[in-house]
């Protein structure tokens, strides 16, 4: 010790005031070069904090785009504080600050520097910068992102440690830390296990005796009975961090559990203590499970639970950003109010819900036909201007009435047509069998009342305001029918040679007759992986129900597509692709293409089909969009959207 205060000439020991003064003179240095470190430090906390979520088998991106690669990502968790001055993001970048050297940038250009996706943490399966170009992201929309990085290997190692860099459209970049300080928030049961399988129920009880919540989002009654949920959830040591319960056709209504929503809160107690809510102040939770936990989920009713005409789904946010849902089922059904029909003799049998749900149908844009029936108005007055065509492909079991139809645009809320009476404000659509174009079904009020038992096919006419034929927003169909029930499906837009019908009076080249549906069943069995041949895994398979009808073709091909049409499951995989097992009813477990290659099942007149597919992210997302795609031995095709 003494060593440290000789002189290096003499090695004489100096007295205790220089040693004093030497002492005082290497602080004064020391502390120079420390503060600008420490001053660094207080900045970039001051901007948010970042943590590293894991390696994920969701391969949502790539190395050079936000196309899929075959390989896993890396997921970091990004929230941004609030601070004057703040303004739009342009870009944010990932870096190593320890270990193994690597740079991803949302914006791609730059040699040497990988790709980064990004994504609000409430649609984690919608990466906002797929094209590579500028975010241009306004921190008040949202201030908590997933970011998506293909591994490279040297993610798992301990020593290495990174820092966000997030760029604005002015001034100096922010830069947040990856380290302790920011894991330290995450709560302790929130560890990162993989991919682990999450099972949910839920269950529609009706009108409780308790007020927990009103319509808007304060925790507070409004001296009336709210609805009431309840949900189970098995998963090991996960955190629930947000809940939503949506409808699925009839009346409209959402409830969540984020503050900044709009929607209707929703309280959330255990079923063990339904009294004391789990929410704090805002609304939000943070719900530890370690096997299970079973939840009552309190809502304000618009009518749409004690109106029993109704279906709902709930999704559940974990805190690693991804999403679990189910179909919530009813206990005990409540009576809905009864109203008179206008024809007594025409009021379709009374049927169970298990009865009344089987209708499927398939709408689709045809492009636009030299017919003028409708103009730019409520009614059925022509305009003087051709009409677009859409088609409905439906079928209805046992015997109803289609009551009404609608068809809306995802984007534009005013941009809407609908038979008389189904929706205020809505251009008029005229409706005719596709075997019968110009003998229109509406009424002298636009109204229609078409009985329907089993299939049938009808063309929808409407108004084109401009441009509809040129336009790829997403829209979707609407049928009402006489029991109060209504259905919703996606407009498929066909492409290639598909078509699920002849279409008359458009002057087409012959396309290829069929029909085909692919509903989403959930997880059921373990037979495939995420490799391009079959192996169970451990962990259940997504299961789809596909449904096709065709006269004299062959299926050489099954492939399921993502949003940005990139096939990610394939009969025949090739990497990246993944395998998707393909069955025959009625041996749902037997995967007859095991090998690969040409299926060559043939359809003699209708065949339903089972396909599995291991999740990657998408299959448990539910706002991830899916499309189906058959490929024939004659090498026309049969496209659908996927119902989830």
């Amino acid at each position: 010790m003494l060593g440290f205060f000789r002189l290096p000439s003499e090695g004489r020991l100096l007295l205790y005031a220089q040693r004093f003064i030497f002492l005082f003179i290497t602080i004064l240095i020391a502390g120079i070069f420390a503060i600008p470190t420490l001053l660094v430090c207080a900045q970039t906390s001051d901007f948010g904090s970042a943590n590293f979520v894991g390696i994920k088998q969701s391969d949502r991106v790539g190395s050079n785009g936000a196309f899929p690669d075959g390989k896993a990502d890396a997921v970091f968790h990004l929230t941004l504080k609030q601070h004057a001055g703040e303004s739009f993001i342009k870009r944010i970048e990932l870096h190593t600050t320890a270990g193994r050297p690597g740079r991803w940038s949302s914006t791609l250009g730059k040699a040497g520097v990988g790709y980064l996706g990004v994504a609000r943490s409430k649609r984690t399966s919608f990466v906002l910068n797929r094209d590579g170009g500028s975010l241009s992201l306004n921190p008040k929309d949202g201030r908590d992102f997933l970011l998506f990085v293909t591994d490279d290997g040297a993610f798992a190692q301990p020593d290495r440690r990174y820092e966000v860099v997030v760029y604005p459209l002015d001034g100096k970049p922010w830069r947040i830390p990856v380290g302790a300080e920011a894991q330290a928030e995450e709560p302790k049961t929130a560890e990162v296990t993989g991919d682990v399988a999450v099972r949910m129920s839920g269950v529609l009880k009706g009108i409780s005796r308790y007020d927990a919540v009103n319509s808007g989002k304060t925790m507070t009654g409004d001296d009336k009975a709210d609805g009431l949920f309840v949900l189970s959830v098995e998963a090991k040591r996960r955190v629930i961090t947000a809940i939503q319960i949506k409808n699925v056709g009839g009346t409209a209504a959402v409830w969540d559990t984020l503050p900044d929503s709009g929607n209707g809160a929703i309280g959330v107690a255990l079923v063990s203590d339904p009294v004391r809510l789990l929410n704090k102040r805002d609304g939000t939770v943070l719900i530890d499970v370690k096997d299970r936990v079973d939840l009552n989920l309190y809502v304000a009713d618009n009518g749409s639970i004690a109106g029993d005409q109704t279906d709902f789904r709930v999704t559940v946010t974990f805190y690693d950003g991804s999403l679990s849902w189910c179909q919530v089922e009813r206990e005990h059904p409540v009576a809905a109010p009864s109203r008179q029909p206008e024809r007594q003799e025409e009021v379709p049998p009374k049927q169970t819900r298990e009865e009344t749900s089987q209708v499927k149908f398939l709408g689709t844009w045809k492009g636009t036909v030299a017919t003028d029936a409708v103009g730019k108005y409520p009614g059925l007055n022509p305009d003087g201007a051709a009409d677009a065509l859409f088609g409905l492909d439906i079928e209805v079991v046992p015997s109803n009435f289609i009551t009404g139809i609608e068809i809306r645009s995802m984007v534009d809320p005013n941009r809407k047509w609908a038979t008389g009476g189904s929706s205020s404000g809505a251009w008029g659509l005229a409706v005719a069998r596709q075997g019968e174009p110009k003998m229109l079904l509406n009424q002298p009020d636009g109204a229609i009342r078409i009985p329907i038992n089993g299939r049938d096919q009808f063309n929808l006419y409407a108004a084109d305001p401009g441009g509809l034929a040129m336009t790829s927003q997403s829209m979707r169909v609407i049928v009402h029918l006489a029991d109060g029930s209504s259905y919703q499906q996606f407009v498929r837009r066909p492409v290639s040679l598909t078509t699920s019908s002849v279409i008359p009076n458009v002057g087409e080249v012959p396309r290829a007759r069929g029909l085909v549906t692919c509903e989403f069943r959930g997880f059921i069995a373990d037979l495939v992986n995420r490799s391009t041949r079959p192996a169970k895994d451990g962990y259940l398979d997504g299961t789809f129900i596909m449904r096709v009808k065709a006269e004299d073709k062959t299926i050489s091909r099954i492939n399921i597509k993502d949003g940005d049409g990139v096939i990610r499951w394939s009969s025949d995989a090739k990497a990246p692709m993944m395998f998707l097992g393909v069955a025959l009813y009625p041996k749902i477990y037997n995967l007859i293409n095991r090998k690969g290659g040409s299926l060559n099942v043939k359809i003699p007149g209708r065949k339903t089909v089972y396909l599995y597919a291991a999740d990657n992210g998408l299959l448990s997302d539910a706002s991830a969009r899916l499309s189906l795609e058959v490929i024939l031995a004659d090498k026309s095709t049969l496209v659908t959207d996927v119902i989830k």
